[in-house]
């Protein structure tokens, strides 16, 4: 499969640079990740600590050694290594949001670290897994993805829903943002 790429224009450079100073940062925090009543089931298929792994799933959670103004733990997103994916998408306690990328073309733009926010923002409700497309062309196929970055809201139990980068042309992360409050996940909560 050929990976299609559209160049990006100026004004979503601008929109992305821009809503990347807007949101809050993504550093180590004293805030700690929001309380699900789902089981942690999903976590049994992480494994360590990976930042160069084709498919990672970003974890907000505690910080290794480090402690706040207070002494208490100091957390950050993490990246952890995704032991099985297949057993990993097929949990039952939370739903996923992938986002698919090339490993190939750099991040110029921002939007890694905007989807970072978004997985500090949904914790607890929704895990982020971060997927180079190359590597996993069957997801990339079963999911009818054309252009990257891509998003797919999927989970046990419903039907998985693709942002659908390739059929809106220039777009937003602010519209990444609308589209997961559309479908019952919005960053605020609920």
């Amino acid at each position: 499969m050929q990976k299609t790429v559209r160049p990006v224009t100026k004004r979503l450079i601008a929109i992305a640079l821009s809503a990347l100073f807007i949101l809050s940062g993504v550093s180590c925090g004293s805030r700690k990740p929001a309380q699900s009543s789902a089981p942690s089931g999903y976590r049994d298929y992480l494994g360590e600590y990976a930042y160069d792994l084709p498919a990672v799933c970003m974890v907000w959670e505690p910080v290794e050694g480090e402690t706040d103004e207070n002494g208490n733990p100091a957390y950050g997103l993490q990246y952890r290594e995704i032991k099985d994916l297949d057993k990993l998408l097929a949990s039952t306690d939370i739903k996923f949001l992938l986002y698919f990328h090339s490993s190939v073309y750099g991040d110029n733009i921002g939007i890694t670290a905007l989807v970072e926010e978004i997985a500090e923002r949904l914790n607890g409700r929704v895990a982020v897994i971060s997927i180079d497309a190359g590597e996993f062309n069957d997801l990339v196929g079963k999911y009818n993805i054309t252009m990257l970055p891509e998003f797919v809201l999927c989970g046990y139990g419903m039907e998985a829903k693709v942002f659908g980068t390739a059929d809106r042309g220039s777009w937003t992360m602010q519209e990444v943002v609308d589209w997961l409050a559309e479908n019952g996940y919005s960053l605020s909560g609920g």
